[in-house]
């Protein structure tokens, strides 16, 4: 008997000892609450309140940092960057944006000292800081998005131009600080394969035409270089169809890029439609012209094909880089197995 009320006192002892030990973990974490509930730094809430019903009436948006300083604008045609001739800028990108701005949420609060703006990267960029400065305008002139971003390794930072106190969000912006990240700066967008001719006549040396062989698809040499033996296949085929794989790295009107032209190309479509390429310098720069023109008497598809590349490219002068360059108009002796000694 002894025995039995030693245990059933030994089992009362264990159930308190275990009531007592969940009492104190709950208490540990209604303290913990507590603290976290009271701790000073800590914000909640979007940066931009409700900016996802007000963004249909941004009409600017103006972007400036160390690097650059550009306005995007909406025009009868849609967005457009203000600053290279209102160029339509990609839907994607200004989706990104908004979206990435309108789900920026407050971490806590940081600094309101002046002199670590730097250190987050939230310094004035119209004063010469690093940081990036977003404000999006409605029709009357009123900001709907004003502030200054700082991205660090450590996380993204926010703070308004007119006052001190930064910020620590989460979310997730587009790169800003280069305008060509808005822009589709491809030109062309026709499949390599119907290229059949292309008549190419390079800065310096002869030049010289490509043709593509209907039943294998390779380009060989033709017309008063016909004899030539080509360095190879593969070298004639990149240059011949380079035009459709451009990628130019600013853009401008044509009507404001005047200049010597350094080079000319001209494709020959399965359609029988034409492209003809022009590279000028302008500015120390080599720019990029195109238009496109139908076969004589051509039928409503191959109008509708050159419509369609005159509407996309034509009016605008696309900045190469020099490795486009070299690689759309390469000199002749370049692409031939035994070129002649200089």
């Amino acid at each position: 008997m002894t025995t039995a009320l030693a245990e059933r006192r030994k089992k009362s002892a264990l159930r308190w000892a275990v009531a007592a030990l969940a009492t104190l973990a709950i208490a540990a974490v209604a303290v913990t609450i507590s603290a976290r509930s009271t701790d000073a730094t800590r914000v909640i809430g979007p940066v931009v309140p409700g900016l996802a019903q007000s963004i249909a009436d941004a009409q600017r948006i103006t972007i400036v940092s160390g690097d650059a300083r550009y306005r995007i604008t909406r025009t009868e045609r849609g967005w457009a960057l203000t600053d290279r001739g209102d160029f339509p800028v990609r839907p994607q990108r200004l989706a990104q944006l908004t979206q990435g701005l309108s789900e920026l949420a407050f971490v806590r609060r940081m600094t309101a000292d002046p002199d670590r703006h730097e250190q987050l990267g939230v310094s004035d960029p119209t004063q010469g800081g690093d940081g990036v400065l977003v404000q999006i305008e409605n029709s009357n002139g009123a900001f709907l998005v004003d502030l200054i971003i700082g991205t660090q390794r450590n996380g993204l930072f926010v703070r308004r131009p007119n006052e001190d106190q930064v910020w620590a969000v989460r979310g997730e912006l587009p790169p800003l600080r280069d305008p060509s990240i808005w822009l589709d700066l491809q030109p062309l967008s026709i499949s390599a394969d119907s290229i059949v001719r292309a008549e190419i006549a390079p800065e310096s040396g002869a030049p010289y035409i490509l043709q593509r062989n209907a039943e294998t698809g390779a380009f060989a040499f033709a017309g008063a270089q016909a004899s030539r033996e080509p360095l190879s296949a593969s070298a004639l085929r990149s240059v011949a169809e380079r035009l459709t794989q451009v990628q130019p790295v600013d853009v401008l009107p044509a009507s404001g890029v005047q200049g010597a032209a350094l080079a000319r190309i001209r494709l020959a479509l399965t359609g029988g439609e034409t492209i003809d390429a022009q590279i000028v310098t302008f500015e120390d720069r080599p720019w990029l012209l195109l238009s496109a023109a139908p076969p004589p008497g051509a039928q409503s598809e191959a109008a509708a094909q050159s419509d369609a590349i005159n509407e996309r490219a034509r009016g605008w002068a696309y900045a190469l880089s020099g490795t486009d360059m070299e690689r759309l108009a390469p000199p002749l002796d370049a692409l031939v197995a035994n070129p002649p000694e200089p």
